[in-house]
C-alpha cells in the first residue's frame, strides 16, 4: 500500500501511526523523558508513606514520599530536556506474567513522552489557557477500574493502549491479537492517557481525587469547560508510556493478554497517572491570561503557550518561541536518577508475586482493597527523607517491618540554594537518647508516653525552648507555616529552634527527619502520641517529627491550636490573582 505513496506521504502516514491523533491538532510541544526512579511511592494518595504498588516516576530529582513547594525547588536535575520543568509525573509499572512469575517490563524509548497541548480548533494558541497554580496536583485514570464502563471514553480519548506493530491494535484496556509489537514504524507497547484541564478552583482531595477537575468539551477557551469548572483552563497534558516487550516475543499467543499492572490489574483499564506541579509565587494577571509562576522558569510556560506551535513542524524546543537557552542534552537527561526510597525487589529477574500486596483482580467489577496481606504486605514508612541524585547518593537503610522484605532508605538531598548561615546550639553528640534531658514525644509535657524521644529543651538566644510534643501536620496546607523554613540541610531540633527564633516565630517544628517549620499558631492539628519517630538528619540521636507529624517546641512548652475557616480552606491557591 505504501508503494503508491511519495516518500513525503509515506513518512507523514507513518508519523501519524506513531503519534496519537489527539496530539496533532492545535499548538503543542512534547518532551521525552527516561525514568527518574521506579519505586513504591505516591505522594498524592499515600503522602509520607509507602504506596501499595510500584510506580515509574519521571521529572525533578527531589521526588519524595511527601511533596511540597520547598522540596520541589531543591531538585538538582530533571529527566526532561526542558530544564525549567521540575514537575513529577508517575504511573504504575507493567509486568509480564507467565507460569506464575511476574517480570518487570523494561521501558522503551522515548519511555515517557509528555505532550502539552493548548491549541484552538483553528490550530492557533488558545490564549485563555493558564499556567498551573501553586501546589497544584491532579490524577487521571482509575486504579480500581477493571472493565470498560465508559468512563475512560473511546480509545484515544482519555486512555488507550496500542501495540505499535504493523497491525496497530488499539484498545482502551490491554489489546490482544498479536504475538509481537515489533515491525511497525516504531515498535513497542504503549499506554496513552490524557489529563483533565478544566478546574473548579478547589484543592486535590485524595478521597475524591478527580473531583476538582473535569475534561473539556470540544469548544475553545473557557467556553469548553463545563459549568462549575470555569475557574481556569490549563494546557492539556497527555502522556505516552512506552514499553519494550520484545524480550517476551513468542512467549504468548494472539489470544492471550500476558500483561499485568503493578496494582494487580490484568485488564489495563486500571492504568492511571499522577502529576505534581512545582510552583513558586503567585503572579499578577496579564491581559486575559491568568499567569502564575511555577516550577518552570518564571514566565516560561506562559511564553510557550503564546507562541510555541511546533507540533509536527520540526522546530526544536530551544527555538525562540519555545524555551530558548533551557535545553539539556540526552546524556544529561539519562544521568538524572535517584535511588529508590523503598528497598525491595521490583522484579527485573522475575518474582512469584507482584511487589507489595497486589493480588490479581481481573474484574469485571471494581477492584477492592485486599484485607489479608500477611505475606508481602505494605508496611508503613517510619522514616523517609528526600532522595538524592544517584551520582551523589548515600543512604542508610532502616528496617520497616521485620516480617516483610521491604525496608525504607532514609536519605537526604543537600542543596546549596538555601545557604543561610544560622548560629546553632547543638547538643553534644555524646549525649545518648536515654540520658537526662530527653522527654517522651507525642503529648504535651503534662503526660502521655511514646517510643519517640526529643531533647526536653533547647537553648536559643531568647531563652530555653521546651518540647511541647508530637502533633499532626495537615500537610495541604501546612499546619505550621506555609512551607518549610529549611529543607535539605542537616536538621536538628536545635538549629530549627534557632532558625525560628531568629525570625520571631513562637513555635518551631521538625518533621519527617529533615524539615523545619516556623509559625505563630498550629492550624487544623492535634496531639498525636507515638507518631514522631523519624531520626533527625543532622543528629540521629534526636527525633525530628515523623511523616506528616511535627515535633513542636515553644518557650513555655505549650501550643495554641486553631481550626481553619471555610474561607481559608477553599481559597488557598492564591485566588486573589484569578
Amino acid at each position: 500500500m505504501l508503494s503508491s505513496f511519495s516518500n513525503a506521504q509515506a513518512l507523514a502516514f507513518l508519523a501519524a501511526l506513531a503519534t496519537p491523533a489527539l496530539a496533532q491538532n492545535g499548538a503543542y510541544f512534547t518532551m521525552g523523558s527516561p525514568a527518574l526512579v521506579i519505586d513504591s511511592l505516591d505522594p498524592l494518595l499515600q503522602p509520607g508513606g509507602q504506596s501499595p504498588h510500584v510506580h515509574s516516576v519521571t521529572g525533578g530529582s527531589a521526588f519524595a514520599p511527601t511533596m511540597d513547594f520547598a522540596l520541589t525547588q531543591t531538585s538538582k536535575c530533571t529527566t526532561f530536556g526542558v530544564t525549567v520543568d521540575k514537575s513529577n509525573y508517575w504511573m504504575p509499572a507493567v509486568y509480564f506474567r507467565k507460569n506464575g512469575r511476574f517480570t518487570l517490563v523494561p521501558e522503551a524509548s522515548p519511555k515517557h513522552k509528555v505532550y502539552y497541548k493548548y491549541g484552538k480548533g483553528d490550530n492557533t494558541p488558545d490564549l485563555e489557557r493558564s499556567e498551573f497554580p501553586q501546589g497544584f496536583r491532579m490524577m487521571a485514570g482509575d486504579s480500581n477500574l477493571r472493565s470498560d464502563d465508559g468512563s475512560m471514553g473511546s480509545p484515544g480519548n482519555q486512555l488507550n493502549w496500542r501495540c505499535h506493530s504493523r497491525e496497530g491494535q488499539t484498545a482502551t484496556g490491554f489489546p490482544k491479537g498479536f504475538t509481537s509489537c515489533n515491525g511497525g514504524y516504531v515498535g513497542g507497547l504503549a499506554a496513552t492517557m490524557r489529563f483533565p484541564s478544566c478546574w473548579n478552583g478547589q484543592d486535590f482531595n485524595k478521597d475524591a481525587p478527580m473531583a476538582h477537575m473535569s475534561y473539556p468539551t470540544n469548544r475553545d477557551g473557557m467556553a469548553g469547560c463545563p459549568e462549575g469548572f470555569k475557574k481556569a483552563r490549563f494546557p492539556e497534558i497527555m502522556i505516552e508510556y512506552w514499553l519494550d516487550v520484545s524480550q517476551f516475543d513468542g512467549q504468548y499467543s494472539a489470544d492471550e493478554v500476558p500483561w499485568v499492572l503493578s496494582n494487580g490489574d490484568p485488564t489495563g483499564y486500571g492504568f492511571h497517572m499522577d502529576f505534581v506541579r512545582t510552583l513558586v509565587i503567585p503572579a499578577r494577571k496579564i491581559s486575559t491570561n491568568i499567569v502564575q509562576l511555577n516550577g518552570w522558569k518564571v514566565g516560561a510556560l506562559a511564553h510557550a503557550i503564546k507562541g510555541c506551535n511546533i507540533g509536527n513542524t520540526g522546530d526544536t524546543l530551544g527555538s525562540p518561541q519555545c524555551f530558548p537557552g533551557a535545553i539539556q542534552s540526552e546524556d544529561a537527561k539519562q544521568a538524572c536518577t535517584i535511588a529508590p526510597v523503598v528497598n525491595q525487589d521490583i522484579g527485573k529477574s522475575g518474582l512469584n508475586a507482584l511487589p507489595g500486596c497486589n493480588p490479581i483482580q481481573a474484574g469485571p467489577g471494581r477492584a477492592t482493597t485486599p484485607t489479608n496481606c500477611a505475606v508481602g504486605s505494605v508496611p508503613p514508612v517510619n522514616s523517609v527523607a528526600p532522595p538524592i541524585a544517584s551520582s551523589k547518593s548515600s543512604s542508610s537503610a532502616s528496617t520497616v517491618n521485620a516480617a516483610t522484605p521491604t525496608t525504607v532508605r532514609s536519605v537526604v538531598q543537600t542543596t546549596s540554594a538555601r545557604s543561610t548561615s544560622v548560629n546553632t546550639s547543638v547538643r553534644p553528640s555524646s549525649t545518648a537518647p536515654s540520658s537526662p534531658g530527653y522527654t517522651n514525644v507525642g503529648s504535651p509535657p503534662s503526660g502521655g508516653s511514646s517510643s519517640g524521644l526529643l531533647p526536653a529543651s533547647v537553648n536559643s538566644k531568647s531563652g530555653v525552648w521546651k518540647a511541647a510534643g508530637c502533633f499532626l501536620d495537615a500537610v495541604n496546607p501546612r499546619s505550621l507555616g506555609k512551607q518549610p523554613e529549611w529543607w535539605g540541610r542537616q536538621i536538628t531540633s536545635s538549629n530549627c529552634v534557632e532558625r525560628c527564633n531568629s525570625i520571631g516565630a513562637k513555635y518551631a517544628g521538625t518533621e519527617n527527619g529533615g524539615q523545619c517549620f516556623c509559625g505563630n499558631q498550629l492550624i487544623n492539628s492535634g496531639s498525636r502520641p507515638g507518631k514522631c519517630t523519624s531520626k533527625c538528619s543532622g543528629d540521629v540521636k534526636e527525633i525530628c517529627g515523623g511523616p506528616g507529624h511535627l515535633s513542636i517546641y515553644s518557650l513555655d512548652g505549650s501550643v495554641s491550636m486553631k481550626k481553619r475557616t471555610a474561607h481559608q480552606r477553599h481559597n488557598r491557591h492564591f485566588m486573589r490573582s484569578l
